[in-house]
């Protein structure tokens, strides 16, 4: 029976390659075996659900050339693996398999959306810096699951996160100098999704992975599996559910990741953003834009930077209460929202009286500032980081500074003039 046209240029599931080198053989024993009663990995997250993902294991073969030689993550609508191109010798390549029902023609799309050269492209005969600190998809292909058909995405393979180096800081936060160079990057990489009317919505330090330059700490993982392997848990007779290795190392750019959460076009008006990151206009049902990733970039710099989160989750239970938590937060830090913003939503009548004062179903905390919560500043350097966040987590969206503008702040472009920034 004849297939349909996979949308997108999608690889169809039945192509197979000639294998050009021989595929590596992992052991069968002398790993540590967990118990079955432990939650391990993907089976913690509060929505997992065994059949919906992938039986992977190490030492398969998939697409008919991609040997999986190690686990590197998992998420609640995909794992992650490290893979070797049996075509290719010594290449390696990072294989996104997602559940066989999520909803991957979406981030697929944005993918096919960013391949498009940008305005800035055309006019310049040149590519856009950010090219280099946003991940692109290679290749797609589908395999069969004992459940459904899974899509793969296939992308050159990163290091670490900023999230899990900054846990091994022993402040909990990175020097001054390392974060201005993350943000920088980071702003590259917004500036170029921006240009393409791309939004992120889900920019924070486990969205940012530190490119390799050094393919041979992938051979050191695969070499690792082979001969001290990592601990797993068998499920029945189908399912292996793997220990994940981190890259460590990992010198090249910053890349952007994740693009499963971001829409295309500029004006949006649906939920999104992780609850903690989310700026006012999407807590209160405003129409949205690229200024929510700007809202994303002032915490980000925060959350590198010191090692307390500016903003607290408080009822997890409740999404109403939680939503006034966060406002009467955002009320305290920043002062009350001009009326030119509260009047663009009717919710703010929950929140806010016709003068601006907080009448929400919770306490308003103790007035503070941005000058009085850093801790890891002083002097001018201290007055430029306030003033750069003060661009950044401002109520009016339209207020906030761009991508670009953000770049050239002096906080980030000030070291000559400024000297040492981790003084």
């Amino acid at each position: 029976m004849a297939s349909a046209s996979p949308p997108l240029g999608l690889s169809p599931p039945f192509k197979k390659s000639r294998i050009g080198c021989s595929p590596s053989v992992f052991p069968a024993s002398g790993f540590e075996v967990i118990d079955p009663n432990l939650l391990v990995e993907e089976e913690r997250l509060p929505t997992y659900d065994r059949t919906n993902y992938y039986p992977m294991r190490i030492g398969d073969i998939v697409d008919g050339h991609y040997q999986v030689v190690a686990k590197l993550g998992y998420g609640g609508s995909s794992t992650v693996w490290l893979a070797r191109d049996l075509n290719k010798e010594r290449l390696y390549r990072a294989l996104k398999v997602h559940v066989h029902n999520a909803p991957y023609y979406h981030e697929l799309s944005v993918y096919e959306h960013l391949k498009k050269p940008i305005q800035q492209e055309i006019d310049d005969k040149d590519t856009h810096p950010g090219r280099d600190h946003v991940r692109q998809l290679d290749d797609v292909f589908m395999i069969d699951g004992p459940h459904g058909q899974h899509a793969v995405f296939v992308m050159v393979p990163l290091g670490m996160s900023l999230a899990t180096m900054q846990t091994g800081q022993q402040t909990g936060a990175f020097q001054p100098i390392f974060v201005t160079q993350a943000l920088s990057q980071a702003l590259l990489g917004l500036a170029l999704l921006h240009s393409a009317d791309l939004i992120h919505t889900d920019l924070h330090a486990d969205n940012l992975l530190i490119a390799l330059t050094d393919e041979s700490i992938l051979s050191t993982i695969e070499e690792s599996e082979i001969t001290k392997p990592s601990p797993r848990k068998q499920i029945g007779g189908d399912t292996t559910i793997h220990v994940s290795q981190y890259v460590f190392g990992g010198a090249g750019p910053l890349t952007i990741s994740d693009l499963g959460q971001a829409r295309i076009g500029r004006t949006q008006t649906d939920k999104a953003m992780p609850i903690q990151y989310r700026a006012p206009e999407v807590i209160l049902g405003m129409p949205w834009g690229t200024p929510v990733d700007m809202w994303s970039a002032g915490m980000l710099v925060w959350t590198l930077l010191e090692p307390k989160s500016l903003f607290h989750v408080y009822d997890m239970a409740s999404p109403e209460l939680n939503d006034a938590h966060h406002l009467a937060a955002m009320t305290s830090l920043l002062g009350p929202p001009p009326k030119e913003f509260r009047d663009r939503s009717e919710e703010s009548s929950k929140y806010w009286d016709e003068q601006g004062n907080w009448q929400g179903p919770v306490p308003l905390p103790p007035k503070t500032s941005l000058a009085d919560l850093v801790t890891t500043l002083q002097g001018e350097q201290k007055a430029l980081f306030v003033d750069l966040l003060e661009c950044l987590l401002t109520w009016l969206p339209e207020g906030r500074l761009t991508a670009d503008q953000t770049y050239f702040h002096p906080w980030l472009r000030g070291d000559d003039e400024n000297g040492d920034q981790e003084s």
